[in-house]
């Protein structure tokens, strides 16, 4: 079987495809609202403050949008590597991995964005999050798992991505944040109260 090669390009054709079609869309606004309502939640549950986001990664926006309807009070930065995006939107326009702030965030969120990059990139994009996360981390990316238990709707999922194990990915996170489930990652800067069987082992 002939590999797909990874996307590297991010244009309007791509987010039109993936994220304006409602017929082959990856994802809903209202899916990033739930989770968006879910880590919020579960984040003053463990006693993790949100006053500031970074949107490492952050599309068209849906996770802005949420988070407007939620507390509008809370401080948004998106940073997205793509051009057209940061043209239309506005954004920060830099990668994951090269983004540096001497401000620190709350809660960093980094959603369907890891697949597309190379190893190296990606360790350096764990790190240059560490860097900046004072509070927890969102993190979510299609795996192999997900793909092997048939969660993952391949005829609409973007396949020209690196598809690895959610135990590849635990082991990057584990150098810099505690797994507290659900895709929450807490930073030891953080003060949260993470009860044993709260932690995602």
């Amino acid at each position: 079987m002939k590999k797909t090669p990874i996307r590297h390009d991010f244009d309007k054709a791509f987010f039109k495809r993936f994220y304006d079609d409602v017929t082959t869309s990856v994802i809903s606004e209202d899916d990033v609202f739930k989770r968006a309502c879910f880590v919020l939640s579960y984040l003053s549950h463990l006693q993790v403050p949100v006053e500031t986001v970074l949107d490492a990664g952050c599309g068209t926006g849906l996770w802005l949008r949420a988070l407007r309807k939620i507390d509008r009070s809370i401080g948004y930065l998106g940073i997205d590597p793509s051009a057209y995006l940061c043209e239309k939107f506005g954004w920060f326009r830099s990668s994951v991995a090269d983004f540096r702030s001497r401000k620190k965030f709350d809660l960093v969120v980094c959603q369907d964005v890891m697949q597309y990059m190379p190893v190296d990139e990606v360790e350096r994009s764990f790190k240059a999050i560490a860097d900046v996360c004072r509070g927890a981390l969102y993190f979510d990316v299609p795996t192999s798992d997900d793909i092997k238990s048939g969660l993952l709707d391949m005829k609409k999922t973007d396949r020209s991505i690196h598809v690895r194990s959610a135990a590849w990915y635990r082991r990057r996170l584990e150098k810099h944040f505690e797994n507290a489930g659900g895709g929450v990652f807490v930073s030891p800067r953080a003060r949260a109260v993470l009860l044993a069987l709260e932690r995602g082992r």
